[in-house]
């Protein structure tokens, strides 16, 4: 394991997406470059980074976004994550850390955590930031499964309850546990669990990818998105 590519949840999202896309990216190092949503993503976590942080450092919530220097342009995404960190210390939680980089070397995958929040019983939540529209639950449960696996590799002593996706411009929820609904405000508006069934599935795309990588066949998934995709004209002529 150790000799093989070290994962991550965009790295196993993109291979879900298209395997060739997948080659071009992570094998092949071919740098996409970055699009208006892409810088928009970074420019909302850099901001939320740093409301955190002077959170953790015991600012007050009305002092630290009164005082945020923003482009207009983010304004939804500012209300969006205002309303996120008043949830958050009205419901008695806190933050429990903040850009979290993680590497697990028994699963051979890293990754950034967003956010963790903490309970008065000491589990941890898990949230992502998500700048576009709201979507189902569903699609988010593979990373959000390789985030508690990190998770919990490094805090042995403690456990992920719950994770979910927050959607800075519209304010809104995504949330699903791992296990018993009982017990706090975002547990309790989970109205889906994530089971052995969503981590088996996360095995099996891991098993897969590597298999592929072996072979070296990496199948092109074509389909609607194809004619947006960066590396368009470089898979059309190498493999027509």
């Amino acid at each position: 394991m150790a000799n093989k590519l070290t994962l991550s949840k965009s790295k196993i999202n993109t291979f879900i997406e298209c395997p060739r896309k997948f080659k071009y990216r992570y094998i092949d190092e071919i740098t996409e470059e970055a699009n208006k949503y892409m810088l928009l993503g970074t420019e909302v976590h850099e901001i939320a980074e740093e409301i955190a942080i002077e959170l953790m450092e015991g600012n007050e919530i009305d002092d630290v976004f009164l005082n945020l220097e923003y482009d207009e342009k983010l304004e939804d995404h500012i209300r969006g994550l205002e309303k996120f960190f008043h949830d958050i210390y009205s419901n008695g939680y806190e933050i429990f850390s903040v850009e979290e980089y993680i590497v697990d070397e028994e699963s051979n995958m890293n990754g950034i955590v967003d956010v963790v929040i903490k309970n008065s019983k000491d589990e941890l939540i898990i949230f992502d930031y998500k700048t576009g529209k709201p979507r189902n639950i569903d699609k988010y449960k593979l990373e959000l499964c390789v985030y508690k696996i990190l998770l919990e590799s490094k805090y042995l002593d403690l456990n992920v309850v719950s994770a979910g996706i927050y959607f800075t411009s519209s304010a809104a929820y995504r949330i699903a546990n791992f296990g018993s609904h009982s017990g706090d405000y975002f547990k309790s508006q989970s109205k889906e669990d994530i089971g052995d069934g969503d981590f088996d599935y996360v095995d099996s795309v891991v098993y897969n990818l590597y298999e592929t990588i072996d072979r070296n066949y990496f199948k092109k998934e074509k389909g609607f998105l194809c004619k947006y995709c960066f590396y368009k004209e470089m898979c059309d002529g190498d493999f027509g």
